[in-house]
């Protein structure tokens, strides 16, 4: 069971994925990631692709990000996405839960043309190339945008990748955040 770990929803336990095929943010990963980005109140939205049980994004909306987009291609975490959305009591306007590959729902996005203030990825360490994400990712951020990707301590991320830098990292464990910008 995953806990909200600050914030107006603090406490309020989440629903794992059941399934190896994905893995949950720790509570330390969390509050790093959420520490280093600060405050989210003057951030509309929040993109939590490859989401899970959608930890990150609900931990999000408990620091007054004012709504996020969940994605996951995994049928049980998409269910799971939605147990945890109930479980909040949040609307529609709230949290926004899209079942389905990550590519093409960022294209619905381009297409709406919806900015978001930060984008977590978290994607399956063996198969998606996130270099190739960033390309589209450009698009649907701005200037202030963060976007933080999560992988394992022995990937190499580039400093550089499209219009974006590398801020800071941080490794916790086996895991390790890059945290990203636009060049200004």
């Amino acid at each position: 069971m995953l806990k909200i770990i600050a914030g107006k929803y603090k406490g309020f336990k989440l629903s794992l994925v059941p399934s190896i095929k994905t893995k949950p943010t720790s509570h330390l990963i969390r509050k790093v990631l959420f520490d280093t980005i600060g405050d989210l109140h003057h951030m509309t939205r929040v993109l939590d692709l490859f989401s899970g049980s959608g930890a990150c994004a609900f931990e999000a909306l408990s620091r007054y990000a004012q709504s996020v987009y969940l994605v996951d291609n995994l049928w049980v975490a998409y269910q799971t996405m939605k147990k945890n959305k109930q479980k909040l009591n949040l609307t529609d306007t709230q949290a926004h839960l899209f079942y389905g590959n990550a590519f093409k729902i960022l294209w619905f996005f381009i297409e709406q043309k919806l900015i978001f203030d930060l984008i977590l990825l978290d994607p399956p360490y063996e198969k998606y190339s996130f270099i190739s994400l960033f390309k589209n990712l450009d698009i649907i951020t701005s200037a202030q945008s963060w976007v933080v990707y999560e992988t394992f301590h022995r990937n190499v991320s580039p400093q550089n990748i499209g219009t974006f830098s590398l801020i800071k990292n941080k490794k916790y464990g086996s895991k390790k955040l890059y945290f990203y910008q636009k060049k200004l």
